[in-house]
């Protein structure tokens, strides 16, 4: 069973990721976004950044596509319910296509414990 990892934008629940991607020795994770009750994620983030004057590296409004940079105000919380500590998480995707979520700043001991299937993967291929 693959880890839940919930998302909160300003202290509401937005969904989940498995990040079921990693570069451990960078310190990123990455993964899918399972979106809880929300018809465009795209509209979300979008109007979020222009609230909160958060870059936006890639708007596409016809195509609903939107790159941000790192969103302050969204928290990912593990399993214990603390959240996720780094960097934060950065946005990329469209509502037709899906999103994924870039998160960077993990500390190689956290990488260890919190993702060690992904340093185990990586490590055991070097």
């Amino acid at each position: 069973m693959e880890v839940k990892y919930i998302l909160e934008l300003n202290g509401v629940n937005i969904g989940y990721t498995e990040f079921e991607y990693a570069d451990p020795p960078m310190g990123v994770v990455h993964g899918k976004i399972i979106f809880d009750g929300i018809d465009s994620p795209y509209n979300l983030f979008r109007n979020h950044c222009k609230k909160y004057k958060i870059q936006i590296n890639s708007d596409f409004p016809k195509e609903k596509f939107i790159d941000t940079v790192v969103i302050p105000e969204l928290k990912i919380l593990l399993q214990n319910g603390s959240q996720l500590p780094g960097w934060g998480g950065a946005i990329t995707g469209m509502d037709s296509d899906g999103f994924e979520i870039q998160f960077g700043g993990i500390s190689s001991e956290l990488m260890q414990t919190e993702f060690k299937h992904h340093y185990v993967k990586y490590f055991a291929h070097e």
